[in-house]
């Protein structure tokens, strides 16, 4: 089953898929050598999208928050799966009998060449709203936004932040144009610095954007 017929399920069979997957990755992490970092983002983001479809799938307490909050919360689900995914398949600790054990597509021999590391950099647009900064990702023409730009050639981007007073980055993937950071209240008042690259479906990553520096709230 190929990934984007995977994702497309209906909510039933997609959440039982979801498990059972995080489930396979769990029991296997050690002998694959996932990261602990990622494997804990995918336990999270599946609990979180498992709980909501059972409260939106209760009538006693299904409600317009529900409905909100699972559809929200399968997005974000099925864009780390997507990227998750697409890592074992490029794991070669990761058998092909592992993969059909998880419903997933058959490793084949690509029909062209895989795409190059990013040489360019991305155009880098922010949007802030109360404890929240969205990065909006672009090309650029001569040093402007790019007008109906799509990913192609690029997979997606990844995502650099950190607090000014901390020495390690934390790194998020998106394959959208655009990507939200969620902030604590107690954060407020704090500095952050932000950078992006564009990444190839290997997920390696070309240059990335000098820093940017925002206020968080």
């Amino acid at each position: 089953m190929s990934t984007r017929s995977t994702l497309k399920q209906p909510d039933k069979e997609f959440i039982a898929f979801a498990n059972d997957f995080y489930a396979q990755v769990d029991d296997h992490q050690i002998l694959w050598g996932l990261d602990a970092d990622r494997v804990k983002k995918l336990e999270t983001y599946t609990r979180l999208a498992t709980n909501a479809y059972n409260a939106n799938n209760t009538p006693s307490t299904r409600n317009h928050l529900t409905s909100v909050t699972k559809k929200q919360t399968f997005g974000e689900l099925k864009q780390f799966l997507s990227l998750f995914i697409d890592s074992l398949e490029g794991n070669e600790d990761v058998t092909d009998e592992h993969l059909a054990d998880m419903h997933l597509r058959p490793r084949r021999q690509p029909a062209h060449k895989p795409l190059p590391v990013p040489t360019e950099a991305p155009l880098l647009i922010s949007s802030q709203q109360h404890d929240e900064i969205t990065i909006y990702v672009t090309r650029s023409e001569q040093g402007q936004p790019a007008h109906g730009v799509q990913l192609q050639p690029y997979h997606g981007f990844k995502l650099r932040w950190k607090f000014e007073d901390e020495d390690e980055w934390h790194v998020e993937m998106s394959t959208r144009l655009h990507y939200t950071i969620f902030f604590d209240t107690k954060d407020e008042t704090r500095r952050v610095s932000i950078t992006v690259a564009w990444m190839n479906p290997r997920l390696q990553e070309g240059p990335w954007t000098q820093p940017i520096s925002m206020v968080v709230g």
